[in-house]
């Protein structure tokens, strides 16, 4: 189970994510028709742009052309140290710094590959049940001047002092790229910590495979248009597909 807690009260919650997000003309055949893609588009939770961001390329860098510095609406204080909180603040988008030491280290001829790279909070603090992963990354099948690197995160023993962030490259190819407030920026999944195998199958493992996807389709399909049988509508009937909620 993923566990969340806002940074202040009007970030939005991981919402969860849907079978399509273009809209599309009239006409069969969009990829995002397809059931496996509409599961995959479907399969987990979207976190939104907390607010509209603006991104210009200028010959030295992008830059952040209107940041905002969010406050907390809580102040955290040690028991005992009574009237000693303070609220936080965070940035919601920011660069690597060229020569920067912290959080890590990033050398010279490194920080030109790592330009195109901003960083955005999520505001969330986002933990899991034991033993469970918390993969971040891209929104599945959607095209956009941006995409954001896929990360695993060991939210189930690591207690992040900061609200996670995520990492968005911009195409460089762009003068100017602009994110509005509720754009779904990062998907995440719940995985577990385990051992996951592939190994061969063997030659009668196969043949009992193969026999039941042929008995599939002398069920299921509808006849057959010239050497294709036709399946259309049996694969989505019979499609179970993981859901994904808000809330208990």
């Amino acid at each position: 189970m993923l566990h969340y807690f806002p940074f202040h009260a009007s970030i939005a919650a991981p919402t969860p994510a849907k079978p399509t997000y273009h809209p599309r003309r009239k006409g069969n055949g969009w990829p995002d028709e397809c059931p496996p893609l509409r599961a995959a588009n479907a399969f987990g939770w979207d976190i939104l742009a907390p607010f509209t961001m603006t991104f210009r390329r200028a010959r030295e860098g992008w830059k952040h052309v209107d940041p905002v510095d969010l406050e907390s609406d809580f102040a955290w204080e040690p028991k005992g140290a009574e009237g000693t909180g303070q609220p936080m603040v965070q940035t919601n988008a920011w660069f690597w710094d060229k020569g920067q030491e912290l959080p890590h280290k990033i050398s010279d001829d490194v920080w030109p590959e790592l330009r195109d790279q901003v960083k955005v909070s999520t505001y969330l603090w986002m933990k899991t049940d034991k033993n469970e992963l918390l993969m971040l990354g891209d929104v599945p099948n959607r095209v956009v001047p941006w995409r954001a690197f896929t990360a695993v995160l060991d939210t189930d023993w690591y207690p992040a002092s900061y609200p996670w962030h995520g990492v968005l490259i911009l195409d460089r190819r762009e003068k100017e790229i602009r994110i509005e407030k509720g754009t779904p920026l990062f998907r995440l999944t719940v995985h577990r910590r385990t051992d996951y195998r592939a190994k061969p199958m063997t030659d009668s493992g196969f043949d009992a495979f193969f026999s039941r996807g042929q008995n599939w389709l002398k069920e299921h399909a509808r006849g057959v248009v010239g050497d294709t049988a036709d399946i259309r509508g049996a694969y989505v009937k019979q499609q179970k597909v993981a859901r994904f909620l808000q809330g208990p």
